[in-house]
Formats: structure tokens, sequence, C-alpha cells
């Protein structure tokens, strides 16, 4: 199919974007004598600010009992209205896209019934998520299609921006880019000491970025090197949106469900404090001018909407990315917000100590040529299914070193477990995904609690993982 509109359409209907990140906020003052006519035509498809932030919706339990709560979703075909005046077709939880949000809570197990609807294998992977190996989500580990599986989440870390999404080997990246992606968001008593922002005032926000064909679709590309990087800048099922905010705090949880593209959010003015990463709150809150999100990592930032007027439009850039992937969204500044008392604490959680590393090992990440063609690797090998990698203790935690000598972005992933980051020093946290960049070394520390069982850690760039750059491990007890 040809597309709906070239890129370079595109790029010259959305050359005002890179124009408002650079000035910052832009208020209109002159009278607009534009007939609603003419307006209504001017507007594109994907004419930024033109719709407003959905929310995904939450998914209610078929019942709560026992300390457990039970759900069911239905893997199938749907469709979206992503594009005005089009409808898009998904896969998608329920048939829904972004799919449902799932909201859990610490000491509270979560059952989840997946059943799939549609034509090909799948499986469904928690991101972040702490569980036994059986209900990982492991690429191989298949749904058939017109058969249920029933995962089971003890749910016993701590709070945290977690997400669930297909993970079937060969086509975890075209299922994600089709919409098999949901958030997954664990509470806990200590964030609700700390009386963070909470309900209307707390965000989920899922960064994609997609290509449309002529008849409003999704135009899906691979390209095993790059990966998919496409032209438009989608929110929450929305292109380039806008979200009115009262004057007030407010936490934004970013989660980066794209293929391959790595953002940089700034505000066109003002500043971000972070306060938790993957593995969920940090020690201290970090201030940041920019917060740079990888493929699946995820990072929860408060703002405080109340250091602008009532009126002010701020816009959330992409320093990262040029013409039509220069603007992520808008905050519109509305009156009102009330009394606030709440400050973000300097103090956030106590991380707590971890055994020493028991082993180090180095892994280089490079592009090779395998019997069937291109394939990525980790340290000289690509995925192989009968193989195990490496073997590990339960309870022990071990030093890795990622090198990165090629000239791509590896966001590495680890299944079951977090990390975290000795070099280099940075945000301090636990975390499950950490970028390594082209020409840089990266190395973390995991400790392998609470599970024993088989997983895999990979790269999550959606391409390289599914063109063989993962690797099994056995954490034995």
């Amino acid at each position: 199919m040809n597309d709906l509109l070239s890129r370079r359409d595109v790029m010259q209907r959305m050359a005002s974007v890179a124009l408002v990140c650079s000035f910052g906020a832009v208020k209109t003052t002159r009278r607009d004598t534009t007939s609603a006519a003419m307006r209504a035509q001017a507007a594109a498809p994907f004419e930024p600010f033109r719709a407003d932030l959905p929310i995904p919706p939450e998914l209610v339990p078929t019942s709560r009992r026992r300390g457990r709560d039970t759900f069911e979703l239905a893997i199938r075909k749907g469709t979206a209205e992503i594009l005005p005046g089009f409808e898009t077709p998904v896969y998608g939880y329920d048939g829904l896209y972004p799919g449902p949000t799932i909201r859990a809570r610490k000491g509270r197990e979560t059952v989840v019934r997946q059943s799939n609807q549609l034509g090909f294998d799948v499986n469904v992977h928690l991101h972040g998520g702490t569980v036994p190996a059986k209900h990982d989500g492991h690429p191989m580990d298949l749904i058939k299609p017109g058969d249920a599986f029933t995962y089971r989440y003890p749910n016993h870390q701590d709070a945290a921006t977690l997400w669930y999404h297909d993970h079937a080997h060969g086509h975890t990246a075209r299922s994600i880019h089709y919409g098999m992606a949901a958030f997954y968001l664990l509470e806990d008593e200590r964030e609700e000491e700390l009386d963070l922002p909470r309900g209307e005032y707390d965000i989920p926000l899922m960064l994609q970025d997609r290509a449309f064909a002529e008849d409003g679709s999704f135009k899906y590309e691979q390209n095993i090197d790059v990966g998919f990087l496409g032209d438009t800048i989608v929110v929450n099922g929305a292109v380039v949106p806008r979200m009115r905010v009262k004057r007030r705090r407010y936490r934004l949880r970013f989660l980066n469900a794209s293929n391959a593209r790595e953002y940089g959010l700034k505000l066109a003015r003002g500043s971000m404090t972070q306060i938790a990463t993957d593995g969920g709150l940090l020690p201290r809150a970090v201030k940041r001018e920019q917060v740079d999100v990888a493929p699946a990592e995820r990072i929860d930032v408060v703002v405080d909407f109340s250091q602008y007027r009532a009126g002010d439009e701020i816009v959330l850039a992409n320093t990262l990315g040029e013409g039509s992937t220069a603007a992520v969204m808008r905050f519109d500044v509305e009156r009102g917000g009330g009394a606030e008392e709440f400050r973000v604490p300097k103090r956030l959680r106590r991380l707590g100590p971890i055994p020493p590393p028991a082993v180090d090992r180095g892994f280089d990440l490079s592009l090779g040529t395998g019997a069937s063609g291109p394939q990525w690797r980790i340290d000289g090998r690509s995925f192989d299914m009968e193989r195990v990698d490496l073997r590990t203790r339960l309870g022990t935690s071990e030093r890795w070193t990622f090198t990165n000598p090629s000239n791509r972005l590896h966001p590495m992933h680890l299944h079951g477990f977090h990390f975290r980051v000795l070099e280099p020093k940075g945000v301090r946290g636990w975390k499950d995904t950490i970028a390594v960049r082209p020409g840089e070394t990266v190395t973390v520390q995991p400790w392998f609690v609470p599970y024993a069982g088989r997983f895999v850690f990979h790269c999550h760039a959606l391409e390289h993982g599914d063109f063989g750059m993962m690797l099994q491990m056995e954490v034995e007890r």
C-alpha cells in the first residue's frame, strides 16, 4: 500500500512542532478569522495537538477473594481510531489499543486467564515482574490459537510501573507493533505513605512511533539492522495529543513501548523530578531537565504545573527526534488545582544490601551471519531453545558487563530479576532494562531472587531480539 501521506508531507505539516519545541509555550493573541470549515479541512490526520490524550481503561476483576484478584482477557482482533476518521486494525488485549491497565497490589496475587483468539501463537510476558519461571512468558512457552493459559503473579516485589506484552519468539516486534502492549501498575503501602499524586493526577503514558498506510492501517516494515522507526509519535493510542492539566503536581509514568526508538524527553519550559525507574522508587528524587527513555524502560516523574500560568501550552519535546518525531505531546494548563500541600520527599526508599558478586561475566553485542541470514548475537551466540547459555545459583548476585562495538542501540532486558547499574554511574535504583549505546560499555549487578528456573535475557530493540539477540540461563537451587 502507498502511504497516506509521504514523509515529506508529514514533516511539512508538522514543521510547527519543531518551532514550538524550540521556543517553548506559544499563546495565540491574534483573533482567528478562519472559518470552521476551512480549519476542519486543514486538519490532517497527523496534525499535532488535535486529539485529547486518552487514558487506557482499567481492567475490572472477575473476582476478589482470599488475597487474590482474578482477571480474564481475550487476545483478539479489534480496531482503534488513531487517525481521525480511520479505523485502524489492531491485535489487542480484549481487542483494545493500548490494552487495559491491570492495577495490582503488593501482597495480593494477581491471576490472569489469557485466551488466544488469534490465528497464530502468542504468549504474555509481565515485563519487570519477578514471577515463577512457568508464568514469566518465556518466548517458547506459547498459547496456541483457541487455547488459554492462566498466569499467576505473586506481587511480592515493591510498587513499580510494569507492563505486559506479547513475547512469542520471532514475532514479538510485529505483535507489539500491532497493539499487544498494556500497563500493569503495582502499588504498595510505601507509595501511599509518601502521598504521591494519584487518581486523575497519576497518568500512564505509553510512547510509540508508528507509520500508516493509505487506509489508516499500521504500516510495518521489518528492519533487522536499525529496527522499526516510524514517522508518527503516538501516546496512549493518539497522535501527538494534548492533555489538559490543572495548576498542581502530576505523576507521569513514561513507558517506551516502541520497537527501536529512544526518546529524549524535555519540557519546553521547566524541569521534571524523577522519582522512579523500572524497578520502582529511587532512593532519592532527582531533578531532571531531560530524561532519556530507551525501548522497554520506564521512568516516573513528578511535574509541578503550578509553575505555569493558566493558558500556557507546554510541549513535551523529543530531543532525539526531528521533524514529525520532534514533539511527543502538549500540556494545556487550566485554572484550578486547589490547595495542595504535597512536596516530593528527598528520601523515597531504602534499597538495602545485596550479596557481593560471585561471578564476573562479559557479553559482546554484535551482528553476524547465520545459516538463515543476518543474526544479532550476544557473546558470539544467537538464541537456541535447546541450549542453556549460563547457569547461576538462586540467591547469588553477579557482575555482568555489556560491550557494544556495533553502531546500534541495544536496550538489554533481564527476565524475572532486577539489577543495579554499576557503570556508568548515574541514577541509583533497581532496573530490568538498560540502554547500551554504540561504543558503550555498561556494567550491572543482577540479583537472582526469589525464583529458580529457566529465564532469558535479550535486546529489547524488538527486531534484534527476534533475530537472535537473546540467551537462556538456568537459575538453580
